[in-house]
């Protein structure tokens, strides 16, 4: 290949670089397309690096690291539409949410089950909806979420005529009957006891006929209660009362109503003598053993499983937010991080009363501990990697690993100012909806991963970290990113503690195959091998790992 051939290549990646600014996202494909190409391109650095900066900092501007963007952060891909069901003019399927239909007979492509609407109405709605198509208003409608589904949920509905085929899509009315609301509501429009009670019989999706039956009185009787409730609030039907009941209920901002997740608060910050700050969580046995955690990309927040089972083999955990992350600082991120944060340890330490833990570290927290362990007896009983990083010392290594873990790693020893700028806009699609491309791109074919990544308790902490860790800016995981991919080999070397690796069956970033392989490359005893779990091992199985680190002390 002819220089010139290698420069035009070179000026095609910054071309897309700056292309995808628009859709961060697509710079999962960039990324791929430059290893692809890495026996063209070899090295890519110097002065294409100003225009990987530039692409970083538009991408600051763009996209600024707010708490509202990773309080929406989702590890799994939305609906093709934004609703839980939509139909098209001819009544079949486009689009279902299978968490509020979950029988399996609302199928994409296929007409709708015959138990979908009112049976007392289904004729008027199904008209409602024809009218919709043609421009109408078509509102509220009541829907069966499978055959068994009496009641029905209540659903609003809007129509996109702008394609093709006219699209009604519904998307579930939420509402939440409590006393609270319930009284603000009533004394600020000042109903009745009777009113009130039949606005939440509509509420909680039942009907007026089951409202009449409840109290003993007839259809009618309670039909002209309905209509006297509508006169009183100038709206014009039952739907229209359950609007405005949602509307005043979110206008209220009642602290127990907020659907926005509270931000996480670390309330342990330690400053050093020389200014510095390390924040720090602790979970498990408040009076156990110590143990020091260095934590993964994701942070040190973990799951109520976790944490009991550190309660039960009566530990208490310290995790430290590393450099960068939250309120601890850093000098700027490089692979020095590791061996500057281990020096700042043994001062951190004394202040909180935790002589010589047992150190644990998981996946990018692998070069913190090591770094921490080469302090020697002195400072440390034990250290344990849970889920370890193990080093590329060889290109041949990249063949253990799966083939999108391959990409990433080789990125950032190959083009690490483009490496950066992925970082980053990974962090920017928290904000726009589209973080799972990063997750299904990384963990493809890794099936294990993937159903712990998806929890919905994993990705609760993973928004509170994310919310709390990025507040400073993206330098943590920049930092993470750069050390994680380095050859820390040498940390290895000459430990003078006790030692041990636990790695899973299923682990994806670091296969046992390539976890023994290193292992009598570096000249440790082998791993330990965990069933029924992936990289995430102190997640998957935290009774095991707590009882192998409560066996160090």
């Amino acid at each position: 290949m002819t220089e010139a051939t290698r420069d035009q290549m070179l000026q095609d990646v910054v071309a897309k670089a700056y292309a995808a600014i628009a859709s961060p996202e697509e710079f999962v494909e960039l990324l791929h397309e430059v290893v692809a190409a890495e026996g063209e391109l070899k090295q890519i650095s110097g002065p294409i690096d100003m225009h990987f900066e530039n692409a970083e900092s538009i991408l600051d501007k763009m996209y600024p690291l707010r708490s509202s963007d990773f309080a929406g952060l989702t590890t799994v891909q939305s609906q093709p539409l934004d609703c839980d069901l939509a139909i098209d003019r001819d009544f079949r399927v486009v689009a279902v949410n299978p968490k509020l239909f979950p029988t399996g007979e609302l199928a994409v492509g296929q007409p709708i089950p015959d138990w979908l609407f009112n049976h007392l109405t289904d004729k008027e709605d199904k008209e409602r909806l024809r009218c919709s198509n043609a421009g109408g208003d078509a509102g509220f409608i009541q829907l069966h979420t499978s055959a068994e589904d009496e009641k029905g949920r209540w659903f609003s509905i809007e129509t996109d005529t702008s394609g093709e085929v006219p699209i009604n899509s519904f998307t579930v009315v939420r509402l939440r009957w409590s006393e609270r609301s319930a009284e603000a509501f009533q004394r600020a429009l000042k109903l009745t006891g009777t009113e009130i009670a039949l606005t939440r019989h509509l509420v909680e999706g039942g009907s007026v006929r089951e409202f009449a039956e409840a109290r003993g009185r007839s259809i009618g009787t309670a039909r002209n209660q309905l209509k006297a409730l509508q006169r009183k609030l100038s709206i014009g039907s039952k739907e229209d009362l359950l609007l405005l009941y949602a509307g005043f209920v979110h206008s209220l901002e009642l602290p127990d109503h907020s659907a926005a997740p509270v931000d996480h608060v670390c309330e342990n910050i330690f400053t050093a003598a020389d200014g510095s700050k390390i924040a720090w969580e602790e979970f498990g046995d408040p009076e156990g053993r110590p143990v020091l955690f260095f934590h993964a990309l994701e942070g040190p927040l973990v799951t109520n499983r976790v944490a009991d089972a550190a309660v039960n083999a009566g530990l208490r955990f310290i995790a430290p937010w590393r450099p960068f992350y939250g309120a601890t600082t850093g000098t700027k991120p490089s692979t020095d991080s590791p061996r500057q944060f281990a020096s700042r340890m043994p001062e951190f330490l004394e202040y909180i009363g935790a002589a010589r833990p047992v150190c644990v570290g998981t996946q990018a927290g692998t070069p913190f501990l090591l770094a921490m362990a080469q302090l020697g007896p002195e400072r440390i009983q034990a250290a344990l990697l849970v889920g370890p990083f193990m080093p590329i010392a060889k290109h041949s290594d990249y063949g253990f690993l799966p083939a999108r873990q391959r990409v990433h790693f080789r990125i950032s020893r190959m083009a690490p100012g483009l490496a950066r700028v992925y970082m980053r806009a990974m962090l920017a699609s928290m904000g726009t909806g589209d973080f799972h491309r990063f997750v299904d791109d990384y963990y493809e074919a890794c099936p294990r991963e993937l159903e712990t990544v998806r929890d919905p308790e994993v990705v609760r902490r993973f928004r509170l970290a994310a919310g709390y860790g990025l507040k400073s800016g993206p330098d943590g995981a920049i930092d993470t990113m750069l050390n994680w991919s380095s050859d820390y080999s040498s940390s290895f070397a000459a430990l003078r503690v006790p030692f041990t690796i636990l790695v899973g069956d299923n682990d994806s970033n670091a296969p046992p195959d390539f976890v023994a392989m290193s292992c009598a490359r570096l000249g440790l005893e082998n791993a330990k091998i965990i069933d029924d779990a992936g990289s995430f091992l102190m997640q998957d199985q935290p009774a095991i790992v707590m009882e192998q680190i409560r066996q160090q002390f």
